[in-house]
């Protein structure tokens, strides 16, 4: 979409139709330009700020443009949002960027090839309010003098996520006591948070995939205001400090893959509003706490109706319907996919944003050291989707109460010391898609009705005492063997061994060739890649899973 205040505009809409960018030969008075998602391709324009000088809003995001960002966009003294993301853009920014922005202006580098230090250091960016430069290649947060400056101290907005950042949290970070979105994650960051950090609007902290260590951090209590919090994959130790359960807006929890230890705290019940909560992958020990069915899991407000939120330096921030619109000058622009949440259910970790967050809820305490019985008022969760208690020592039999979780779609329970039968009364779960309750001391018929009629022996495995249809075992003891299929002649045989060589050649030359092709398409697609590492993360996580049984 182009927008502008001039009737002369049919130029510039054709660009819509090019692989490449032109601009007319004149100078024109265009307010807003959006050309994002067009395949274009090349450099822009070196006097693309002299033609364009009256710019208020440009959006270029998902194209194929390269090499350095001209310097004559800063001959736009009016601009306040540039979006550049998902390009392939390097270099260094014109110093006078956003030079004579005096509030809410907004800088998107997401998706490209930019590293090292982007920002001059006579640039001025004292009334940024959004900054974000996830998934490229920087190697330090931003430059020490910018942030000793001051000079992004208006932000409410800062994501680095998925950069090769090393070394600890500065302590620079501190003077950002205006965040609302704070995202650190899949870097290199080593050492504890900053005791000065104080941030009290805070509303999404997201640290995980780093190196950092300690207890979790007590500094998070000056951010009593917390949606999200992700410390998921470094390496905590200590207890879950029973603090947090003073977190009462918080909604998502995820402390998996750390080294937390000692008993899961009861304060964690007092998280009303949670709806994602995960703990594995820890060294927790103890019982399932019952006062977990206090938690909403799925009951409560959602991020898509949560009231307006006024931020210092931002216009407003709307969370509705359920998208987060950002209201700034001239432009009406939706972030969907501002908050994204992972969390493991159906054997893999699955990515959660905007209204798909709201309909998630489950819980995660799987590879622990967990031991007792499971309490029947889990059975009160009637809205939570996801139940994952495997890999720990629990004992005692499935409460029957499970039938009530009627929104369940995913329940493991395997690798503990369960006994008794499987519940008949689960069938009434019609959305479980994924069951397992394998290695445990199970005994009795296997469920065979509803969604149990789709589950095989795999699911139910190291259990000698289960019997069934579906497991392929009979439930009569006296009923007799079946009689083995006769062996076939010698010919036959030989036929089969010839068959086998030509099915060994054909498999080897497939493999081969499927090697080679999707090699090719990784090295020449940017979006396949990401899926690609995306994948190789499902794989990690399985293997930690296997690390944990073993």
């Amino acid at each position: 979409m182009v927008s502008c205040i001039s009737t002369q505009v049919h130029s510039i809409i054709k660009l819509q139709l090019k692989r490449t960018f032109q601009l007319p030969n004149f100078k024109h008075d265009l307010v807003q330009l959006d050309i994002s998602s067009n395949n274009l391709t090349g450099m822009l324009p070196k006097e693309f700020g002299l033609v364009l000088p009256r710019l208020v809003y440009i959006n270029m995001s998902r194209n194929n443009f390269g090499g350095n960002v001209p310097s004559s966009i800063s001959e736009t003294p009016a601009l306040s949002i540039l979006d550049l993301s998902h390009n392939n853009f390097s270099g260094e920014l014109p110093g006078s960027l956003f030079a004579n922005c005096t509030m809410y202006c907004a800088l998107f580098l997401s998706n490209n090839n930019f590293q090292g230090n982007v920002f001059p250091q006579d640039m001025d960016l004292r009334s940024m309010t959004v900054l974000d430069m996830k998934n490229n290649n920087f190697s330090a947060m931003v430059d020490a003098d910018l942030l000793n400056s001051r000079s992004l101290s208006s932000l409410n907005f800062f994501d680095i996520s998925n950069n090769k950042v090393s070394g600890p949290i500065p302590r620079l970070l501190c003077n950002l006591t205006y965040l609302v979105f704070l995202d650190l994650s899949k870097n290199r960051l080593y050492g504890s948070m900053p005791s000065c950090f104080d941030s009290s609007l805070l509303r999404f902290l997201f640290l995980q995939k780093n190196n950092l260590s300690g207890p979790i951090p007590h500094e998070l209590l000056r951010s009593p205001n917390l949606w999200a919090l992700d410390l998921r994959d470094n390496n905590f130790s200590g207890n879950i400090p029973s603090w947090i359960g003073q977190f009462s807006e918080l909604q998502v929890l995820l402390l998996g893959g750390n080294a937390l230890h000692g008993r899961i705290p009861n304060q964690l019940c007092e998280l009303r509003n949670a709806n994602i909560m995960d703990l594995s992958r820890n060294l927790l020990f103890g019982s399932v706490p019952s006062c977990f069915s206090n938690i909403s899991f799925g009951n409560n407000i959602s991020f898509g109706t949560m009231e307006v939120v006024d931020f210092p330096n931002f216009v407003i921030i709307y969370l509705n319907n359920p998208d987060l619109n950002l209201h700034l000058p001239w432009v009406e622009w939706d972030y969907s996919e501002l908050v994204e949440v992972e969390f493991a259910t159906k054997y893999r970790y699955n990515s959660y944003k905007g209204d798909i967050i709201n309909s998630m809820a489950g819980i995660d305490l799987s590879c622990n050291e967990l031991s007792g019985s499971i309490p029947q008022e889990i059975g009160d969760l009637h809205e939570i989707r996801s139940l994952n208690l495997s890999h720990n020592h629990i004992t005692g039999s499935i409460p029957v109460s499970f039938s009530n979780l009627r929104s369940l779609e995913s329940l493991d329970l395997g690798n503990n010391n369960l006994s008794g039968e499987i519940p008949s009364e689960l069938v009434a779960l019609t959305f479980l898609g994924t069951f397992n309750v394998s290695y445990n001391n199970l005994s009795g018929r296997v469920p065979n009705g509803a969604q149990f009629g789709t589950f095989d022996e795999n699911n139910y495995r190291g259990n000698p005492g289960l019997c069934g249809e579906r497991i392929h075992k009979s439930c009569k003891s006296d009923e007799a063997p079946q009689t083995p299929p006769p062996s076939a002649d010698v010919e036959e045989e030989d036929e089969g061994v010839i068959d086998m060589v030509w099915f060994y050649w054909s498999f080897s030359g497939a493999y081969v060739t499927i090697l080679l092709v999707l090699t090719a398409i990784l090295r020449i697609n940017k979006h396949w890649r990401m899926l690609w590492f995306y994948y190789v993360d499902v794989c990690i996580y399985s293997i930690s899973i296997w690390v944990c049984q073993n």
